[in-house]
C-alpha cells in the first residue's frame, strides 16, 4: 500500500508537466532524456514510478544521486521508495542544488564537489550511478558537463555542447520557455565556468579538488564576448 502511494505521488508529479521532451541515447532505462556519461554513470531526468526505479536496479544502479530542491516532496518519496526497495541509505545523496536565482556560489561550489566526488566514488568502487534532478536538463547538464571535464579532460566547448545543450540545457531543449533559459543563462551558466575555472586551476597546481577551495561567494568575471560562446543552440538529437 505505501509502495502504491508512493508510486501514485511520483506519477502525479510527471503529470503535473515535469516530463523532459529531450529523446534519450541510452534507451534501457526507459526514462526520459537517459544518456550514458561513462560506462557506470548514468544520467536522466527524476524516476517517474516504481518500475522506473526497479529497471535502474536491474541494470545494476547501486548508487543514487538526487541533484535538486525538494520543493514539493518529491524528493523524500522517492527516497523512501529507494529504501524500501533495498538501496542502501550510505549509497543515496541529495544535494538541494538550485537552478536559478543563485546569489551565493560558495555553497553551489561545495554541493557540485560533493557531487562530483560521490559519482567519482561510485567509479573508482565499480560501482553504478545514477543522478538526476527533475527533467535532467539543467542542473543535470550543468554535473554531467562538469564531471567529462573534472574526470576526462574534456574540452570545456565541446562538454558544453555535448553534454549540456544536446541534452536539453537552456535553449537546447526549444520547447523550453524563454522565462527559464533565461534563468538559466544568468545563474547556471556563470556557475558552470566558474567551476570550470576552478577544476583547470587544481589540475594546473597539481592540487585535490576540495570544498576548501570554494571561498568566493561571487561568480568570475565572464566579459559578454565570452558569455555569448555558452548559449545553446537546439539540441542536435532533435530532428
Amino acid at each position: 500500500m505505501f509502495t502504491l502511494l508512493l508510486n501514485f505521488l511520483l506519477i502525479a508529479n510527471v503529470q503535473a508537466g515535469l516530463v523532459s521532451t529531450m529523446p534519450s541515447t541510452y534507451l534501457e532505462t526507459g526514462i526520459p532524456n537517459s544518456h550514458l556519461v561513462t560506462k557506470n554513470v548514468i544520467r536522466g531526468m527524476a524516476p517517474r514510478n516504481s518500475d522506473d526505479i526497479d529497471t535502474l536496479i536491474n541494470l545494476g544502479v547501486t548508487d543514487f544521486l538526487i541533484f535538486k530542491i525538494d520543493t514539493n516532496g518529491d524528493v523524500e518519496k522517492e527516497i523512501s521508495m529507494l529504501e524500501e526497495k533495498g538501496v542502501n541509505k550510505k549509497n543515496i545523496t541529495h544535494l538541494e542544488f538550485p537552478w536559478k536565482d543563485i546569489t551565493d556560489f560558495k555553497p553551489v561550489c561545495e554541493m557540485t564537489i560533493d557531487a562530483l566526488k560521490t559519482i567519482e566514488d561510485a567509479e573508482n568502487n565499480n560501482r553504478k550511478v545514477f543522478f538526476h534532478c527533475t527533467v535532467g536538463e539543467d542542473r543535470t547538464g550543468y554535473l554531467a558537463g562538469l564531471y567529462k571535464i573534472y574526470h576526462e579532460n574534456i574540452n570545456i566547448e565541446d562538454s558544453f555542447v555535448n553534454e549540456l545543450c544536446d541534452k536539453g540545457y537552456e535553449a537546447g531543449n526549444p520547447k523550453k520557455g524563454m522565462n527559464v533559459v533565461m534563468k538559466v543563462r544568468k545563474s547556471l551558466t556563470p556557475a558552470f565556468l566558474t567551476m570550470v575555472d576552478l577544476i583547470n586551476e587544481t589540475r594546473k597546481n597539481k592540487k585535490l579538488l576540495s570544498k576548501k577551495l570554494c571561498t568566493q561567494s561571487e561568480f568570475n568575471s565572464f566579459s559578454p564576448a565570452v558569455m555569448k560562446n555558452f548559449i545553446c543552440k537546439k539540441s542536435k538529437l532533435i530532428h
